[in-house]
């Protein structure tokens, strides 16, 4: 009997470690997030204020963010950011970008998909998006290693 409680108590830890496990190799948050938001200077120019925030040890050690960009083409926003492979070996993950009203409110809520890169040992590489539409007045660059 007790090896049978044993069997099953080892079963269900085992079982708990797998699914731990799991969820940990699954990406569902952003290891870097680059936000930008739009603002005047006092000269009245337009300028992007710029934030990184790195969740993920992995992806602060492996990539690096050159710069963010943005351009209004008409009165809607586009952005580019390069990024840069620190790693000697191919770096891959998913980005995506959101998008924010002038209150900070998300404009197409969930409507981003993942997008897959890859980048060779030391390579730059500049990944642009377009808002879905001209109420977009900050974005979030999402950044997360794929699932596996």
């Amino acid at each position: 009997m007790k090896k049978n409680n044993g069997i099953v108590i080892s079963g269900i830890a085992a079982i708990s470690a797998v699914v731990i496990l799991g969820l940990a190799g699954c990406s569902t948050t952003a290891g870097i997030e680059a936000t930008g938001k739009a603002a005047w200077d006092e000269q009245g120019a337009r300028i992007l204020e710029k934030n990184v925030v790195f969740n993920s040890i992995g992806l602060k050690w492996d990539l690096q963010i050159l710069d963010l960009r943005s351009v209004l083409v008409g009165n809607i926003m586009k952005v580019q950011a390069t990024l840069r492979s620190k790693d000697k070996d191919t770096l891959s993950f998913q980005y995506r970008f959101e998008w924010y009203d002038a209150g900070g409110l998300e404009i197409n809520s969930g409507a981003g998909s993942w997008k897959p890169v890859m980048l060779n040992g030391s390579e730059t590489k500049n990944i642009q998006a377009v808002a879905p539409d001209q109420r977009a007045k900050e974005f979030k660059l999402e950044i997360r290693e794929p699932d596996k």
